[in-house]
């Protein structure tokens, strides 16, 4: 495997905003996420699992498309969902090597009840936001996530703690 490696070069003044912004955004986030756990004992990722299942159901390799995940974290992700009852795995009858995840009506309840998100600072300020606004602040930290992503991917094992699995 092949590691690369990165250059200690000095951050401009505009990087360093960048991260600072960054930071600052993860300070925001990480109170709505504690709530999170302490009122519904669930990870962020999995209640994007539980949000794109309240749609409809899907293909256990679609979902984790959709979520950015590994299969193995994604199975990892479902096992706990199972076990707390809010989500159904089902092998297809066509083809057994897919398999169908759907939520429960506890799975349904437990959506409906995830309303904080929507009662948040952060979201009255993307309200607050014209139309124009909002499509390049998505456009930037979509980018920003893909760029992450790609070279968490790259760095493999050999790197710091990774961002992959149920941090995305």
């Amino acid at each position: 495997m092949m590691v690369v490696e990165r250059q200690a070069e000095t951050p401009t003044e505009a990087q360093r905003r960048a991260l600072k912004a960054v930071v600052n955004l993860i300070r925001l986030v990480e109170p709505l996420i504690v709530d999170l756990w302490r009122s519904h004992e669930l990870t962020l990722a999995q209640v994007q699992c539980l949000r794109i299942l309240s749609i409809q159901p899907e293909q256990a390799g679609e979902l984790a498309k959709k979520l950015s995940m590994s299969s193995t974290s994604l199975t990892r992700v479902l096992e706990r969902l199972e076990s707390r009852g809010l989500i159904e795995r089902t092998v297809d009858l066509h083809d057994r090597r897919r398999v169908w995840v759907q939520l429960t009506e506890s799975g349904r309840t437990t959506v409906g009840s995830l309303t904080s998100w929507y009662q948040s600072p952060l979201f009255q300020a993307i309200r607050a936001m014209s139309v124009d606004e909002t499509d390049e602040l998505t456009r930037v930290l979509e980018q920003f996530v893909k760029a992450v992503q790609a070279l968490d991917s790259l760095d493999g094992a050999e790197s710091a703690p990774s961002l992959s699995g149920e941090l995305r």
